[in-house]
């Protein structure tokens, strides 16, 4: 009996510690994809001023979200990411931007949140 309660215990705290694991990993990776989601400009937008204020506001709301990361190295991603995000290029329509610019910059913008929100022993 004393057997089966200790087993039972054991079971219990070490279900609860997977529970606390796979609640940090959604945390983790809802943070990652709702920053992501923030990162994104547009590509030609009509007003380059207005654009440039929206992307501050969203680098600020990044380095306001830094503080919801679960560890170090993806709060350090976040705030390098709003830091690359304030100093970003903004180009209107008709400037000699082309598609595969855009993506080259979306690419180097994300580079320090791909490194840890994509590399699976972040997560352990």
């Amino acid at each position: 009996m004393a057997a089966a309660v200790l087993a039972a215990a054991a079971l219990t705290v070490g279900a609860g510690g997977c529970q606390d694991v796979s609640t940090k990993t959604a945390n983790r990776v809802e943070l990652c994809a709702r920053i992501v989601g923030k990162t994104f400009t547009n590509p030609f937008p009509d007003d380059v001023e207005k654009t440039k204020k929206e992307i501050r506001e969203r680098a600020d709301e990044l380095d306001s979200m830094a503080g919801q990361a679960s560890d170090e190295k993806l709060r350090t991603a976040i705030k390098e990411t709003a830091r690359k995000m304030r100093g970003a290029e903004v180009k209107g329509k008709g400037s000699s931007r082309t598609v595969i610019g855009y993506i080259a910059d979306q690419n180097a913008l994300l580079e320090d949140l791909r490194k840890t929100c994509l590399n699976r022993d972040d997560y352990k």
